[in-house]
């Protein structure tokens, strides 16, 4: 009889656990689903912040591989890389890790001076440094600050002003460098973590559908829309219609630029450097005719040029230069990004950061 009694009271207390139950797994679901909306406001919230600070929009591929490195060091991405590869991402990834959060924007000279090398074209976007020594350093390249990078390139800023083709994307670009880092002799030590690490990178790249070839079919077509390699070697792109309008190459070849620029510089005599100057002036009219006639990627190539040799000695020829062959282009950007690192040129001081 008892039994029977108590019966209807387990039934109850049952049912009660599962209404329970049922009312936590929901409130959790509402939770998580909170959770979601709030990231995809955050994220919504850097993108604008970081496209409001660099001016270009950051491909997904970046975001992706934040994601990556927080699985490996979750409470400081940044430095995921820094034991096993001496990476650490750095440009727009400290605004995407919150360290400009508590920095009043007075103390700012420009975001775009922000681990911007010395010989880093407007063109160009650092986002992993490594060796300090070296200058090492990768990022972004893009023709137009409109569209999406064209690759990933690296640099020596102390050893050269050419850039090296590393991938389509971050995943192409840390797995070469991966690779040749395994060859030398300090990564005999740590061959096994490296070689988890180029597994794990592999797998995420596969799993997201990024390539990780150094030379892709997107990366061919747009060689063979170069209308010259300029001295940093990435080349440069700008639209030439059906009859040849939008370029046309400077009088001279790289070899003799470079020594025209070396006899201003280094010149022996007076007559010598004055010799230079009338030869790289005469350049610079053939510019101005050049963009007269709608060919404003001459002026861009020479800019350029001028910008990679890395003198101060023309700096206020590249300002005539670049800014206006951008402008012309439609590159506004990159002609406010070129101002302000040129009036702000150094090989140190490449944080923005107080130290």
């Amino acid at each position: 009889m008892a039994d029977e009694v108590r019966s209807p009271a387990k039934k109850r207390r049952k049912t009660g656990k599962r209404v329970l139950d049922r009312d936590k797994k929901v409130e959790e679901q509402e939770q998580h689903v909170k959770e979601i909306d709030k990231e995809r406001r955050n994220i919504t919230d850097v993108k604008s912040k970081l496209r409001e600070a660099f001016k270009v929009n950051l491909p997904q591929d970046f975001f992706d591989f934040w994601e990556f490195c927080k699985t490996i060091k979750r409470d400081n991405p940044c430095e995921a890389l820094c034991d096993s590869l001496g990476l650490k991402l750095v440009g727009p990834y400290d605004i995407l890790s919150g360290s400009f959060d508590d920095i009043n924007e007075s103390d700012i000279t420009s975001y775009h001076l922000h681990w911007r090398y010395y010989h880093d074209p407007p063109e160009f976007l650092t986002v992993i440094k490594g060796n300090d020594k070296t200058g090492y350093h990768l990022g972004y390249f893009r023709d137009d600050p409109k569209s999406p990078p064209v690759f990933v390139a690296s640099n020596q800023a102390e050893k050269t002003f050419e850039f090296t083709v590393l991938g389509e994307n971050l995943f192409a670009a840390v797995s070469k460098f991966l690779d040749d880092f395994m060859k030398t002799s300090s990564a005999k030590s740590k061959q096994k973590s490296l070689k988890a690490l180029q597994a794990s990178l592999t797998a995420q790249a596969k799993k997201l559908k990024y390539s990780i070839e150094k030379i892709t079919p997107a990366i061919k077509a747009r060689n063979k829309r170069v209308v010259s390699k300029t001295f940093h070697k990435a080349g440069i792109v700008v639209p030439v219609d059906a009859n040849d309008v939008g370029y046309r190459p400077l009088t001279v070849t790289d070899g003799e630029l470079k020594k025209i620029l070396k006899s201003i510089t280094e010149g022996k005599s007076e007559k010598e450097k004055e010799q230079g100057s009338e030869d790289l002036q005469e350049i610079m009219t053939l510019v101005q005719f050049a963009n007269d006639e709608c060919d404003y990627g001459m002026g861009l190539e020479l800019g350029l040029d001028l910008f990679c040799f890395g003198s101060e000695r023309f700096h206020n020829a590249i300002l005539q230069l670049l800014p206006l062959g951008y402008r012309l282009l439609g590159r506004d950007e990159f002609a406010e990004i070129v101002e302000i690192h040129v009036k702000n040129r150094t090989r140190a001081s490449l944080s923005q950061l107080p130290s």
